[in-house]
């Protein structure tokens, strides 16, 4: 009975988030796909309304509709590919040495800060110019970064995998609580 209250008392008292060393590449791997992303689905939505307005310009009342609409459809996704292939070649690439420690660290989330040699978690209020005010977890005690103060950060993440762990254990623990009601 101890054992399974220390262990339904970790599984209660453990998080999901993980803390995570900053990479600046990695870093700029994420924001160029998101760049990416946005300019592909723009690049869609333009190529959709030109498709649009091809048909409409290429349709003339003489035509058989149906023999338009193939001999259309066939050379509107040959112009997709084309496109396509040239959207994939135009990947866009950020530089880590670029990337801000303001950039980074955004208000109203949970990082690991060392500054001046001790490790703070907090949680960041604001940047006002080169300065990050943070509030230290657990309490209400708010604290002053300047940008060149801070020496290093860890970002706090969801861990898929620690979660998944967690909901075995939780299932596990649940399954084997009924057994032994029953018996």
């Amino acid at each position: 009975m101890k054992t399974t209250s220390i262990i339904l008392s970790i599984l209660l008292l453990s998080s999901c988030y993980t803390y995570k060393a900053f990479d600046p590449e990695e870093y700029a791997l994420e924001m160029s796909k998101g760049n990416n992303q946005t300019a592909n689905s723009n690049e869609r939505s333009r190529s959709r309304a030109d498709i649009v307005e091809l048909r409409r310009e290429r349709k003339s009342p003489n035509e058989n509709a149906i023999s338009s609409s193939l001999s259309e459809s066939k050379e509107e996704l040959a112009a997709l590919k084309a496109k396509k292939q040239e959207n994939k070649e135009e990947k866009v690439v950020i530089d880590p040495s670029t990337i801000k420690i303001s950039d980074v660290i955004k208000p109203d989330q949970f990082y690991k800060v060392d500054a001046q040699g001790k490790e703070y978690t907090i949680e960041a209020k604001q940047w006002k110019a080169d300065t990050l005010y943070a509030v230290v977890k657990g309490t209400e005690k708010e604290l002053k970064f300047h940008k060149n103060d801070i020496s290093s950060f860890k970002i706090r993440k969801f861990s898929k995998g620690k979660s998944d762990a967690l909901t075995v254990a939780a299932y596990a623990m649940g399954g084997a609580a009924v057994l032994f009601l029953l018996k």
